[in-house]
């Protein structure tokens, strides 16, 4: 009668638990406290400020339906400004950047875009700051002009023209909306966007009737905005 067969287990050392020491414990908890504090220092890090080669890499990805991208730097020096005037006065600085083609003040320089659209144009531009404090300034005088002229009587007037009630769209910490609506077709329309050391405009000229959707102009700038976060997260 053949004897069953056997495992043989080769083993080496003692077959019971290994424990660390206490001081191997304590090496371990402390290694792991700093790997979680480096972690969470990396997440609450202020994001660094965009220099114009990040606002170049954000507008890349700006391509009109055909695939083109018509990105340009702005050079705040060389811009010529646009003959319109605004009434009242106080309004003026919701449409210096857009309408009248004034750059914003304290602006280094910045990038911009356009899509024509049939008879409508849509500009889209950012603005770059020396820091996140003179861009919270500026967005912060536009605020203030919003408030001042929300649901009042705005007239522009010049080689594009429009008067009518000044409608609220967004207002918050971070983003302002409104449009004047002529009522016989001409529609300005501008959304705002500040984000880091830098604030974005929307323009847009709407020659056609109808009420004013302002879904797909938030539709822009929220990829504006994710686009720049991503290029922001990429620096950290």
């Amino acid at each position: 009668m053949t004897p069953a067969s056997t495992t043989d287990i080769l083993t080496h050392g003692s077959d019971r638990p290994r424990r660390l020491s206490p001081r191997g414990l304590a090496v371990v908890i402390v290694v792991g406290l700093a790997l979680a504090g480096g972690l969470v220092a990396a997440r609450l890090r202020p994001a660094p400020p965009f220099r114009l080669i990040d606002l170049q890499g954000v507008y890349a990805g700006m391509v009109r339906s055909d695939g083109q991208n018509d990105a340009a730097v702005i050079d705040p020096r060389s811009v010529a400004a646009e003959a319109e005037t605004v009434a009242p006065g106080a309004c003026e600085p919701l449409f210096e950047a857009s309408v009248l083609n004034r750059p914003p003040p304290g602006a280094l320089d910045g990038v911009g875009t356009f899509w024509a659209l049939g008879p409508a144009g849509v500009s889209l531009f950012t603005y770059r700051f020396a820091g996140p404090a003179a861009a919270g300034r500026e967005f912060a005088r536009l605020a203030a002009a919003y408030d001042g002229c929300r649901d009042t009587r705005v007239a522009v007037t010049g080689r594009l023209t429009a008067t009518g009630q000044l409608a609220g769209l967004r207002r918050d910490r971070v983003q302002l909306a409104y449009v004047l609506d002529s009522g016989d077709g001409t529609k300005l329309a501008v959304h705002v966007l500040a984000l880091s050391n830098t604030v974005s405009w929307q323009y847009r000229y709407v020659p056609v009737p109808g009420p004013y959707d302002s879904q797909t102009a938030q539709n822009v700038m929220d990829s504006l905005a994710d686009q720049m976060r991503a290029v922001q997260r990429l620096r950290r």
